[in-house]
């Protein structure tokens, strides 16, 4: 027989253990280039801060609660309180000697203090370390592209239409002022849409009834926009958020409204078709992949470098490119971390083209594998070849890595662009970051 006998003192609070020396975040700590990552912190604050005042960051701590989020993909909660109860997160954030709580707002406000670029010199920093250990090969990279999917609804034109009326009524309720008179109009409109999307989904089955459903809502959407656009005109400024947001959506839907009836009356997609209302910027990615022709979100250019580190990158602020150009800036970027560029470099023959070939020779490029297009022969030799498309192979193994559950590149819980943008960063960062704390773990 078995009894449970209580302890005559109630267990402390305060817990002493011994870290595991070979812990991967033990590892990383010891890795890690903290002076260079401070002064890049401190760079950034100096630059965005139009005035010092009050108390200065504990840079040191809070770099590591970033590096914490990018290694094991939390949110910034999630980071609060493995940082407050996990011995090794407190060790990664120079924590173990102090009572000091970092609390997910503070994390939050210097996470967007860094933002994406921010980020991204970040992971040149762990690059350039993994160089100094002579993990990486920069002679040799092979590059790609990817999309970075964003974690919004299926965008068709009712879905688009109906969230529009439902975001203008929600901010209507907010302001006063001349939008008085048609608030009205604006709630009995959302009724109505909404009694439309219902229709469309349940009892419109055929292609035909479901553009007639579709064309209702459309003259019900555009008569409100009128409305609000011809209020827009008096020339008075919005000052409050709700006021800003009606602005905003009023403005996206002047752009969506004709790229709508266009795919109404046509069934075509318009060209540079908005897919969403709060993040316009993203676009439609055609990928032609079995099971998913198309994905919603931001295109990447990714490099795998010898040695299998990864470095993204973005054109233009995220805009939808060619693989011709994504096919340059990959070299471009290197050598912006490196100095020189690489002497093999492969890409695919969405990036192919003669002058394309031109230009990388002339940047430095020996061995430029740029698969052909049509009856064009390869720039490199045939074993040359054959190495290359090995090599190229694991640039995909790269970019499932990242999209992993672990690293969180792919749908991340991102409300905006640069969210997107910085989540997309900080995965490669803690892909990095991982690969650079097993691969000095071996030496």
């Amino acid at each position: 027989m078995s009894f449970f006998q209580e302890s005559l003192f109630p267990p402390s609070t305060r817990i002493g253990i011994v870290l595991n020396e070979n812990h991967e975040l033990v590892r990383l700590t010891k890795i890690l280039p903290w002076r260079e990552l401070v002064t890049l912190a401190m760079t950034i604050r100096s630059e965005k801060v139009v005035k010092e005042s009050g108390p200065q960051p504990r840079f040191r701590q809070l770099i590591g609660a970033l590096a914490l989020m990018a290694v094991r993909n939390l949110t910034y909660r999630e980071a609060e309180d493995l940082i407050a109860h996990y011995a090794p997160a407190r060790y990664l954030c120079d924590l173990t000697d102090s009572d000091w709580a970092i609390d997910h707002v503070t994390i939050f406000e210097f996470g967007q203090m860094f933002g994406s670029e921010g980020m991204e010199e970040i992971n040149k920093l762990i690059l350039k370390t993994a160089k100094k250990y002579n993990l990486i090969d920069q002679t040799r990279m092979m590059s790609d592209t990817t999309a970075q999917e964003a974690k919004i609804p299926y965008p068709n034109e009712v879905g688009l239409m109906s969230r529009f009326m439902e975001l203008m009524s929600k901010n209507m309720k907010k302001v006063g002022g001349k939008f008085q008179g048609i608030k009205k109009t604006v709630k009995e409109s959302t009724k109505k849409v909404k009694y439309l999307l219902r229709n469309s989904h349940l009892f419109a089955k055929t292609t035909e009834q479901k553009q007639k459903v579709a064309k209702k809502m459309y003259h019900t959407v555009k008569s409100v926009q009128k409305e609000v656009q011809a209020l827009l005109r008096t020339g008075h400024k919005l000052s409050s958020n709700a006021g800003k947001e009606i602005t905003r959506l009023s403005n996206v839907m002047e752009t969506l409204l004709p790229q709508i009836l266009h795919f109404i009356d046509t069934g075509l997609v318009a060209r540079g078709k908005i897919i969403h209302l709060q993040m316009s910027e993203l676009y439609s990615i055609v990928r032609q992949k079995a099971g998913k022709k198309v994905e919603f979100g931001l295109k990447w250019g990714i490099n795998r470098i010898g040695g299998g580190f990864v470095q993204g990158f973005l054109l233009n602020g995220g805009q939808h490119l060619s693989d011709k150009k994504f096919c340059l800036a990959g070299v471009d970027q290197h050598i912006g971390v490196f100095g020189v560029a690489p002497q093999v470099y492969g890409f695919d023959r969405g990036g192919y083209s003669r002058a394309n070939i031109k230009k990388l020779k002339k940047r430095g490029v020996k061995q430029v594998g740029i698969a052909p297009k049509g009856g064009d022969d390869w720039a490199v030799s045939k074993t040359m070849k054959e190495k290359i498309k090995r090599e190229r192979a694991q640039v995909e193994g790269s970019i499932g890595s990242i999209k992993s559950n672990r690293y969180g590149f792919n749908k991340p819980n991102a409300r905006s662009v640069e969210a997107m943008q910085w989540c997309g960063h900080r995965a490669i960062t803690g892909f990095n970051m991982m690969k650079l704390a097993r691969e000095v773990g071996k030496l």
